[in-house]
């Protein structure tokens, strides 16, 4: 049965400064709702949020980038006004059609891995607050958690998101060739992001060992999510596997010789990546 349970408060909350939860051990962990309050107090006012399983980062991204994300999958924007935000930090994979697809996702706190030895027996979040300019009067911070029981057997299976940059010169098809795959918690890639600082991405293509596994323009892609349980944002570019509600076909990366990203861009940028792994919990 799920619950939805108040966390310990963190340490002090103050702008410019960074603040950590530590949530207890014992349950399996859905999502975290993290509610924020000040004079003026935005999500775009976290600067990075840090997963940390056992001390070690398993995702992080800005609070910006996380409610965007959340957005694509059909949940409400964070702010609720000037002054307070709701912002949903998930690890059940949102939107599936079976509940077992979703749920394999959650974080698995407090259960022994007979086999490896391997268990989430601590889980921190650390958030970094912008300083002057962004946050007015004085910030607050809650959380709370929605979990279930445990279960038997190990970690299981860990949602790991890993962030990249990359600039781009200008107009072309620009390869993507080191993204993390094949070990412990990057064996399946979920889904990649693509954030371009100005301009726009007209192809997009995925090749492994040269075969390619998916190829759409940017238009054909936000059609394909539109037709599916996605709804596309205005800068966000999204290669989903789920993106039609089936969970159980994420890409094979564990072993390829080779795994890219090509990407025709329309102009110089920045290129903001996240991809989105199904793993161990690692060492």
């Amino acid at each position: 049965m799920r619950v939805d349970q108040r966390m310990p408060a963190p340490n002090a909350v103050a702008a410019g400064q960074t603040t950590t939860f530590r949530l207890p051990v014992g349950r399996r962990y859905h999502a975290l709702h993290l509610l924020g309050s000040a004079t003026t107090f935005a999500p775009s006012d976290l600067t990075d949020i840090r997963i940390k399983p056992n001390q070690k980062v398993i995702q992080s991204y800005s609070g910006a980038h996380r409610d965007k994300m959340n957005q694509f999958d059909g949940r409400e924007a964070a702010a609720i006004s000037a002054a307070s935000f709701h912002l949903v930090i998930p690890f059940d994979r949102y939107g599936l059609m079976t509940l077992q697809g979703e749920e394999e996702t959650a974080l698995n706190t407090g259960s022994l891995d007979p086999n490896t030895g391997k268990i989430i027996s601590s889980l921190d979040v650390e958030i970094d607050l912008s300083g002057a300019g962004g946050i007015t009067g004085t910030p607050s911070l809650r959380m709370y958690a929605t979990t279930s029981e445990r279960l038997d057997g190990g970690p299981g299976t860990v949602p790991h998101m890993r962030r990249f940059t990359k600039d781009f010169a200008g107009a072309d098809t620009y390869d993507i060739a080191d993204i993390g795959r094949g070990g412990e918690t990057t064996q399946f890639i979920n889904r990649i992001w693509l954030l371009p600082s100005t301009g726009t991405l007209e192809n997009l293509k995925v090749e492994a060992d040269t075969y390619t596994l998916f190829e759409r323009t940017a238009a054909l892609n936000e059609r394909a999510q539109r037709d599916g349980i996605r709804v596309p944002q205005n800068g966000y570019y999204v290669i989903d596997r789920t993106e039609h509600g089936y969970g159980g076909d994420p890409f094979d990366v564990r072993a390829l010789d080779d795994f890219r990203v090509k990407v025709d861009t329309y102009g110089a940028m920045s290129l903001t990546g996240y991809v989105e792994y199904l793993g161990g919990i690692g060492d």
